[in-house]
């Protein structure tokens, strides 16, 4: 598998910072299971991170503290290790939806389009969208960032081909249409910070009743 669109140095550096919500985070993390130019990327930035902590002035904590955490470690019960099966779905999407795409319940949106929601903060939500081979996403604009990651097929727009493990980011004001693959269907995760403006009076209609 070659992947070929990442995400920027910049949006790495903020998720190794713990500087991203959950469902950014939740994206950013199912494309770095599947890319290996990223985890490398994340991970120096994790490191340089460490090191500034170690470099920092320490502050004395309460006396207590260690005490009191080694108690909570104590009484958390040990965890079973448990085998599993092969995946079509990358740690931690798979917790979150608790098993493989093939056995998830789908949201009808349109003929050749479902969606499943997974986390929602305010207007910020994170949900995962299919569609069938040859269905096309009409025109629409961004009211907001945009993070999507490909899980299985693919898609085509104005800015390129992407295909599993593929990173997008749109930002505010950016506008575009989607043409899925032909072959199989195209599973995507995505997180958004507002509801989509479609060009289409219809596809307007059926956004808005879905809270894209």
């Amino acid at each position: 598998m070659s992947i070929a669109h990442h995400p920027s140095d910049e949006l790495l550096l903020s998720y190794a910072a713990g500087a991203t919500d959950e469902a950014a985070s939740l994206v950013i993390a199912t494309h770095l299971a599947l890319c290996p130019i990223c985890r490398e990327v994340t991970a120096r930035a994790e490191a340089a991170g460490g090191a500034l902590l170690e470099a920092a002035e320490p502050v004395a904590m309460d006396a207590g503290a260690f005490k009191s955490v080694l108690s909570r470690l104590e009484d958390a019960p040990a965890a079973k290790p448990q085998a599993r099966a092969p995946s079509n779905v990358p740690e931690p999407l798979r917790s979150y939806i608790g098993g493989d795409l093939d056995n998830l319940h789908w949201k009808k949106v349109t003929e050749g389009i479902a969606f499943l929601p997974l986390v929602k903060h305010g207007k910020t939500r994170a949900h995962l969208v299919r569609t069938e081979p040859g269905a096309a996403v009409g025109l629409h604009t961004h009211r907001g960032e945009e993070l999507s990651i490909v899980l299985t097929g693919g898609y085509t727009d104005a800015t390129g081909h992407y295909r599993r493990g593929d990173f997008q980011a749109t930002a505010a004001g950016d506008e575009h249409s989607t043409v899925t693959d032909r072959g199989e269907p195209c599973v995507v995760l995505a997180m958004s910070e507002a509801p989509l403006r479609f060009h289409g009076l219809m596809d307007a209609l059926i956004a808005r009743w879905f809270g894209f």
